[in-house]
């Protein structure tokens, strides 16, 4: 069984998605979406992934698993590379509520690092400016575009960074 962000009626996940429902399916949040499946093996296992991209469409997912019999979630948060388990779905909400918050200020900081990739591989002014352009124009991606502000950011980080004509490394 899967559904949308928006059909997910589970009590387990009501209070993440109206979380994720604030900020779903727009641009400065990365096209924030999520889905919900449900296993009926080993007792049960409900699985919410969360997904959203950054600048130039790269994908981020959070996965919390929820496994009926031992009554415990499971989920590796934006800020560990280490699973976490629990039986508190409050500690999990935290976990999404500071995702969500931060996918705009993860977002800017991948911005300002592809410029610098970007600038290290000998892009000129002009042509940094050209790269955030085509970002603000990507069609098949919705998350993937930047916004207005993200693009006045990434022309002030130019500006800032990278004035000479050519860049100096």
């Amino acid at each position: 069984m899967t559904c949308s962000t928006s059909e997910i009626i589970s009590n387990r996940f009501e209070a993440i998605n109206e979380i994720l429902k604030r900020h779903q399916h727009q641009v400065s949040y990365g096209n924030l979406r999520a889905e919900l499946t449900h296993w009926d093996t080993d007792g049960g296992t409900d699985n919410l992934a969360i997904v959203y991209e950054v600048p130039g469409g790269s994908t981020n997912q959070i996965n919390i698993t929820y496994h009926h019999q031992v009554q415990k979630y499971c989920y590796i948060g934006n800020d560990t590379i280490n699973e976490c388990t629990t039986s508190s779905i409050d500690e999990v909400i935290e976990m999404v509520h500071r995702l969500v918050e931060d996918i705009p200020a993860i977002r800017h900081r991948r911005l300002l690092e592809d410029i610098d990739r970007w600038a290290k591989q000998g892009m000129q002014q002009r042509d940094l400016f050209q790269q955030i352009t085509k970002l603000l124009q990507i069609e098949d991606l919705r998350g993937g575009t930047i916004t207005m502000p993200e693009m006045k950011a990434g022309i002030a980080y130019i500006l800032q960074h990278y004035r000479s004509a050519a860049v100096q490394y």
